[in-house]
């Protein structure tokens, strides 16, 4: 029998014949029995046989598995599974492929990918029809950032698909694992890359990619053959019964401890480094304990099939081992919790379920979830008497309140604070994290059962599992996995070139500015204080802060795919949209703070427009960015042009009327408590989402995002005008002051009131430049947005022509 590792290496495998069969579509190949995709499966395997020997694995066994995966193909019966381990694989291909009514007979190139979001119906409304996925595009072949948006003439053909395979078959060359798991998952990594824009079916239901087919497959054949001890007949694995568990982990109180910060005073270096790592700190402790429950389960990465923003979802096998270990993992973190002040909650709920279940996906959601806020109701379960909780009286952490102080003496801080400085400060140098089950480079974070690490190039010693913190997908032997959890801090560096300044000529710039702290240095890779951010604003030195939340995504979750005849939702479509928005929002919004450049065209920026966005949103600072929200920080004129060019994303990227953003946009005193930051944004958010959703809320209105971007001109023109002194701060504060007078008048008759006080405040600004007099006249109109949502572009203005 084979172990566990082989078969989910082969689930993995089985369906990659489709690449091969449509790179080679109609062409006569002499060597192959036939033309079906599990022939090319097994000449796929078969090629890359050296690579499989040197892991240690048969290719011949390993392709006769893999291919021999379709019970139903009663006219091919070279093709249907004769050993428990093909039937492993076959069961496990059918549980994932719920959304197929039936495989034809070939695999034809020119379908595309049709973009998850299509097929939602959501508030009576579907995604828009008749575009596709570019599986290769200007930017690259396969997934890349900035690639994977839908477009009305996709490029999909059989040269296409070559041109994939010969990228696959490239990154294989080169990949030596060093181990089991390091195989599964470079071969992951591989696919990722290649296969995420690719249809896994082209005969029925072209939305769901090959990469998160293969991937769920290879999750449940792994799960399955644990079950069954890695020692089963095919009868026992055709019996259906509650073989699986799905486990659901969530970190309560993030928000909580992320903003739980009392100030740069403290000690321990500058906030932004500290707010930085404490954000990193959420994410990496969610990540940990999946990876942690996994480990002891015997199973890879690999089955942690959903998650993100600091709840994950997990397929184990339903075995007294795999609840042993969620016990433990209950009271190792609860442990972990209390030390930690519990500040940070962690909830742990799992339902058994059966291989018919997978039909039936949301509602074993549903079970999941409420198991899941039935263990909210008791935190800290391990618990068994009030004593446990009860610790010596000291002196509480200067920084966090939480923990106890190293020292009884004012200022002193914890460990967990003191560490904060240095992983901060690494945070713009690394590009990987490790998580490391015994020794692990220092400093480390110290979760149950791993020190994680933060990482550049490598480590030198081979981590459990590395994340990557880059694009990047090219095997090195290692078990690893892309995912930017490092996020974005902006750098000297950065603001040199932002400046156009030398060093000593920005150090001078900062010593009159009044925010040079020696202590802090002058080194390129240092981040950049909330104040020097602040000065790096065009305008009012000012802090901007945005908070955007990705509307009606449990709606999509719930009941998004829930058509009038049937329920499309199946275990792969919920995969594929967790992912495809885990990307946009932990990579493509990355991407547009480092390398606007990349988006040049798709946003339609002339050259003089990309140059400065190429200087300008570096600068931007990434408190979180992941799940389906995101909180940035900024000099404030960067960070509100990044807010419409990121909205402008998010409606291409989704292409449903439905799927849009709402959040705010507040200007702060550099200064400002970073929980008084946080709420302030919550609350504004909240006046967005209740005006309808879809909106911006900034200078005091919620702004839908489309009348938003018309309002820049105004903005811009106004600013012109203010500084070639054409209209005056005088006039521009009568204008405001008319609005906020007569606006929000209950009678409409009321609200007409201020035509002819502004038509006669107008007359001054026709002395000064009859033209602008013309362009203003528009205001005397109450229904033009430029009168609807005039405080917006006034103060926008008004703060961008301000000099201090």
């Amino acid at each position: 029998m084979a172990d566990g590792l082989s078969v989910a290496l082969a689930a993995l495998l089985h369906d990659v014949g489709k690449l091969l069969s449509r790179a080679r579509w109609n062409e006569r190949d002499e060597e192959m029995p036939d033309r079906t995709h599990t022939a090319y499966t097994a000449r796929f395997i078969q090629s890359q046989a050296p690579l499989f020997q040197r892991a240690g694995l048969d290719p011949e066994w390993l392709a006769r598995t893999a291919s021999r995966h379709h019970e139903g193909w009663h006219n091919r019966p070279q093709y249907q599974p004769d050993t428990p381990e093909a039937w492993c694989v076959a069961l496990a291909d059918t549980h994932a492929s719920q959304e197929r009514e039936g495989e034809g007979g070939g695999s034809p190139p020119e379908v595309p990918l049709q973009p998850i979001f299509a097929r939602l119906r959501l508030q009576g409304r579907e995604g828009e029809g008749g575009v596709g996925l570019s599986p290769v595009h200007a930017l690259g072949e396969g997934l890349v950032p900035g690639a994977p948006y839908p477009e009305t003439q996709p490029n999909v053909r059989k040269e296409v698909y070559a041109r994939l395979l010969e990228r696959l078959e490239g990154r294989l060359a080169a990949f030596h694992p060093q181990n089991p798991q390091g195989l599964l998952m470079g071969l992951l990594s591989a696919f990722q890359e290649t296969l995420s824009l690719v249809p896994a079916d082209t005969q029925s239901e072209p939305d769901v990619s090959l990469y998160d087919h293969l991937r769920l497959t290879a999750a449940i054949a792994h799960a399955l053959w644990r079950y069954h001890g890695e020692a089963p007949s095919v009868e026992a694995l055709r019996q259906d019964g509650e073989k699986f568990l799905l486990v659901v982990g969530d970190m309560g109180g993030i928000q909580g401890h992320i903003y739980r910060i009392a100030g740069a005073e403290t000690g321990v270096g500058g906030i932004a480094k500290r707010l930085r790592a404490r954000s990193l700190e959420v994410s990496l402790a969610s990540e940990a304990m999946a990876l942690g429950i996994l480990r002891a389960v015997g199973l890879t990465p690999l089955n942690r099939i959903l998650g993100a923003g600091g709840k994950f979802y997990l397929l184990l096998p339903n075995t007294e081992d795999a609840l042993e270990a969620l016990k433990e993992a209950q009271a190792a973190w609860g442990s972990w919790a209390l030390e930690n002040g519990a500040s940070l909650l962690p909830h742990l709920a799992w339902v058994a379920f059966r291989g018919e279940d997978f039909r039936r996906f949301p509602a074993l959601l549903q079970r999941a979830h409420q198991a899941l806020a039935l263990a909210k109701l008791r935190p800290l379960p391990f618990l068994q008497a009030t004593g446990e909780g009860v610790r010596e009286a000291l002196r509480p952490c200067a920084a966090c309140g939480l923990r106890p102080a190293q020292k009884d003496e004012p200022g002193s801080l914890c460990l967990g604070c003191e560490l904060e400085r240095e992983v901060g400060g690494l945070l713009p140098k690394s590009d990987r994290v490790g998580f490391f089950a015994e020794e692990a480079p220092r400093p480390f974070l110290r979760f149950p059962p791993f020190r994680v690490a933060l990482g550049q190039g490598g480590f030198p010693k081979a981590p459990f599992h590395t994340y990557r913190a880059q694009a990047d997908f090219a095997p090195d032997g290692a078990s690893f996995e892309v995912k930017p959890l490092l996020g974005h801090l902006p750098t000297v560096a950065q603001a040199l070139k932002a400046k156009g300044v030398s060093p000593e000529e920005y150090r001078a710039w900062a010593q009159e500015e009044g925010l040079w702290e020696a202590e802090e240095g002058l080194a390129l890779d240092r981040p950049l204080t909330f104040s020097e951010l602040a000065h790096l604003s065009q305008g009012a030195s000012y802090l901007g802060g945005l908070l955007l939340d990705a509307d009606r995504v449990g709606e999509a979750f719930a009941t998004g795919f829930r058509g009038e005849e049937r329920d499309l939702a199946t275990p792969s479509r919920i995969a594929a949209l967790s992912r495809a928005l885990e990307w946009f929002f932990s990579v493509e919004v990355l991407e547009l703070m480092r390398n606007p450049s990349r988006y040049q065209r798709r946003l339609g920026w002339d050259d003089l427009e990309a140059r400065r966005k190429e200087a300008r949103y570096p600068l931007l600072y990434s408190v979180y960015s992941g799940g389906d929200d995101l909180f940035l920080l900024g000099p404030w004129d960067a960070l509100l042009d990044f807010a419409l060019d990121l909205a402008e994303l998010y409606r291409q990227y989704t292409r449903h009327p439905a799927l849009t953003l709402s959040g705010a946009f507040l200007l702060f005193a550099p200064k400002s408590p970073v929980p008084q930051m946080a709420q302030a944004l919550q609350e504004a958010e909240k006046k967005a989402k209740g005006a309808g959703r879809g909106r911006l809320y900034l200078f005091g209105q919620a702004v839908p995002w489309g009348e938003l971007k018309g309002l820049r001109p105004w903005q811009e023109g106004l600013r012109r005008d203010l500084e070639a002194d054409r209209v005056s701060k005088a006039q521009v504060y009568r204008w405001l002051s008319l609005w906020r007078r007569f606006a929000a008048a209950e009678d409409e008759g009321a609200r007409m009131g201020y035509k002819p006080l502004l038509a006669y405040a107008l007359r001054r600004l026709r002395e000064r430049d009859e033209a602008a007099w013309k362009r203003y006249l528009t205001l005397l109109d109450h229904q033009d947005p430029a009168w609807v949502y005039l405080p917006v572009w006034v103060q926008w203005a008004l703060y961008r022509e301000r000099r201090s």
